[in-house]
């Protein structure tokens, strides 16, 4: 006996929901792997943030510790931490945004 055309209807849409479905998962699988990549890039700089923001306190600390003699130095190393710092502050909101 031959399908009616409601049959044949439900068949496919029973079929591409069953692709969809497939395609879902895969999707999911994809946003999976590219989250586990994102959150391990973030913790990454995270943790780069914050161990150049402790040295740039603790060169404060320097600076008001030195003599006139040292400060130069100290503060050369300073600016530097200062720029990196700032940088990755700019690199990370980028990131984020995207």
């Amino acid at each position: 006996m031959s399908k009616t055309n409601r049959e044949k209807y439900i068949d496919k849409l029973a079929a591409q929901l069953k692709k969809w479905d497939h395609e879902l998962e895969e999707f999911e699988e994809q946003n999976k792997k590219r989250f586990s990549e994102f959150k391990q890039d973030m913790t990454k700089r995270l943790n780069n943030l914050k161990t150049k923001r402790s040295k740039l306190d603790q060169k404060m600390d320097q600076l008001e510790e030195v003599g006139e003699t040292t400060y130069q130095s100290v503060r050369k190393d300073a600016e530097k931490l200062w720029k990196d710092l700032k940088d990755g502050f700019s690199s990370l909101r980028k990131k984020v945004k995207k």
